[in-house]
């Protein structure tokens, strides 16, 4: 396998590769390379406008990261959107095959996207069948064509990797979830808080149900850090992570469960939605992932709120990796921030 995993997001750029031998019970996962670099404050935000320094921006993000990060033997690129640049809606169509979906997908969908059909790339993966009415539920993914375009053409700008795939952020933390516990069936929560989103995917009976997106990420506790304290970004995001204490810890833990109530109550207002659509949803376990997913009481705010265990997701716990290239510590820490970059790096190259 060659695919590196690239998550990049508003704030930072990660990326992963992974070496795969055997199958089944007998597959060993090696860690090849990973690494993490910081994004440009605010240009992946201005895709509309200024398409050529996001695109630039990817790129060179994308270079450092092989170069620092010695990840010369991928040599293909699996990226992912989130945001406005796709949308993501379940829908009911009447039954056909996956091979047969995409012939009549555009028709169908033609109805739920808010642009003209051609100017949109497609998508879809059926979730489940009714026989009783000649019906299914399918996963629709849609994103422009324009963004697309700008995330190849970010790849062809680093002249050694070549693009192989393109997902959807959430879809690439199921992918990691599916491959670290493939017999789950559980209703599950998975959410990444990341620097400016929220990405909450609901499984159930271990296949995503329901997926949302909401604009309250971890940048927001940053600002408020440094509103509060006078201080540089730099040492609010220390104070963030806990790695600097606060002039004022009583005001500081004030500041973060604000607003990690406005995370409780997006996760809340997905599981609200599904519950009125069939009235018997429950959570069995919620996971935790993003640069977020480390804040120190966090995973306990989720479990009082929802009464249901809660832990960080980190698909690198039990993977092997070189202990003279990484420490386990740092394997550690940055492991929750890797559930896309993983979901993505374990996807097999989609080209001819």
């Amino acid at each position: 396998m060659s695919v590196i995993g690239f998550d990049i997001g508003t704030y930072a750029a990660k990326a992963l590769l992974l070496s795969v031998k055997g199958k089944g019970q007998r597959q060993t996962v090696t860690i090849e390379g990973l690494g993490m670099s910081q994004m440009p404050l605010g240009v992946m935000t201005q895709w509309e406008d200024q398409p050529i320094p996001a695109r630039t921006a990817m790129s060179a993000a994308m270079r450092s990261l092989v170069k620092h990060c010695k990840l010369s033997r991928g040599r293909h690129a699996a990226l992912s959107l989130s945001g406005e640049t796709m949308i993501l809606k379940k829908i009911t169509m009447p039954v056909t095959t996956q091979k047969e979906l995409r012939n009549s997908l555009s028709m169908e969908a033609e109805q739920y996207i808010p642009y003209p059909i051609n100017e949109v790339i497609i998508d879809g993966h059926i979730l489940g069948t009714d026989d009783r009415y000649g019906q299914m539920s399918v996963l629709l993914v849609a994103a422009r064509k324009e963004v697309v375009f700008n995330y190849i053409q970010a790849v062809a700008l680093t002249k050694s990797l070549k693009p192989a795939v393109i997902d959807v952020d959430a879809l690439a933390f199921f992918n990691a979830y599916d491959f670290i516990f493939p017999a789950n069936r559980d209703n599950v929560a998975l959410v990444d808080i990341g620097a400016s989103m929220i990405h909450i995917t609901l499984l159930q009976d271990g296949t995503p149900h329901t997926i949302k997106e909401e604009n309250i990420g971890g940048q927001r506790l940053t600002e408020d850090l440094e509103d509060a304290f006078g201080v540089q970004p730099e040492e609010a995001e220390s104070i963030k992570l806990g790695t600097v204490q606060a002039p004022d810890p009583k005001e500081a833990a004030e500041i973060v469960d604000r607003l990690a109530s406005n995370w409780l109550a997006a996760v809340e207002r997905a599981v609200d939605s599904v519950k009125s659509e069939q009235g018997d949803y429950n959570l069995d376990r919620i996971l935790l992932a993003g640069g977020c997913a480390n804040l120190n009481g966090l995973p306990e705010h989720f479990r009082r709120h929802f009464n249901v265990p809660t832990e960080v997701f980190n698909p690198l716990k039990n993977l092997k990796s070189n202990p003279k290239k990484f420490d386990r510590a740092y394997l550690d820490y940055i492991g929750p921030q890797m559930a896309v970059s993983f979901g993505l790096a374990i996807r097999k190259p989609e080209i001819n």
